[in-house]
């Protein structure tokens, strides 16, 4: 399958210039991806987020910090699909069975989008890791159609506590997260925890939908053994989805899935058009 590569360093023109003309990797025959090739654990997430989120078929799509391209390719096979990630190394084993287009890049990169270009967003675990996410969020919402909808996960502190106090056994993070210190992510850095509620306070054109609890359990879950096995995964994924809407166990999910309506058309001046540098 055929994937386009914008380069980072183009200015936003020349991405428009150069969209006839774009060099393009082929994926070539290897087999198609599985599912089972993914680590235990992000297996879990993709099961539990894709069902979250449900079938998507003929929209218009954006990946906002794509990574190494798992859910841009499984949207991709039904939909027209742009994934945007700054990191050439993600994408150096990125999934390509469907054909989708990749800009390596960041958020000055929608920038040559124009206003409501996109359907549906999908933004998994990045603001955490952004300078900036009130410019981020509204540069996406600025991007999204009037009634299109953006998926937004985050880490959930709450969720991080309950891992380190009983799946890790660290007391001291568990504390240091309980007076609002951040944590770490061994592939990211620091990950800088925000409120549910700062998204549509960022940016009041976009209203909560839908919110959801990921890895309840998983972080709990002491026997590591059983988590490879595809029959306990299916079942722990069910088990997963029915408390994923249920208040007491989605406070101390390990991840948030927040789903916003960009409800008008008419954005207010202070969320239209960031200017990112």
């Amino acid at each position: 399958m055929l994937s386009v590569l914008f380069l980072r360093d183009e200015s936003p023109e020349a991405i428009i210039e150069m969209s006839g003309k774009l060099r393009v990797t082929d994926g070539g025959d290897q087999s198609m991806h599985k599912l089972t090739e993914l680590p235990a654990w992000e297996r879990l997430f993709k099961r539990i987020v894709w069902a979250q989120i449900g079938d998507l078929k003929g929209l218009s799509i954006l990946d906002f910090g794509s990574g190494e391209g798992v859910t841009a390719d499984h949207y991709a096979a039904d939909n027209a699909l742009i994934a945007v990630e700054p990191s050439r190394g993600m994408l150096a084993g990125a999934w390509k069975d469907h054909a989708y287009t990749q800009i390596v890049g960041d958020v000055s990169a929608l920038s040559a989008f124009d206003d409501g270009s996109f359907d549906f967003i999908i933004c998994h675990n990045v603001l955490e890791y952004v300078d900036d996410k009130q410019a981020v969020v509204c540069e996406l919402a600025r991007v999204l159609k009037p009634g299109g909808r953006i998926s937004i996960v985050k880490h959930n502190r709450a969720g991080r506590v309950m891992q380190m106090a009983v799946l890790l056994d660290d007391i001291e993070k568990a504390n240091a997260l309980l007076d609002g210190k951040n944590s770490t992510a061994s592939k990211f850095g620091e990950i800088r925890y925000y409120h549910d509620s700062d998204i549509a306070a960022w940016c009041g054109s976009l209203k909560l939908a839908d919110s959801y609890g990921i890895r309840t359990f998983w972080d709990l879950q002491q026997n590591q053994e059983k988590h490879d096995r595809e029959d306990w995964q299916k079942s722990m994924a069910q088990l997963e989805m029915r408390v994923s809407q249920m208040d007491e166990y989605r406070q101390i999910a390990f991840f948030h899935h927040l789903v916003f309506i960009k409800e008008s058309s008419q954005l207010p001046k202070s969320e239209q058009r960031f200017t990112v540098g």
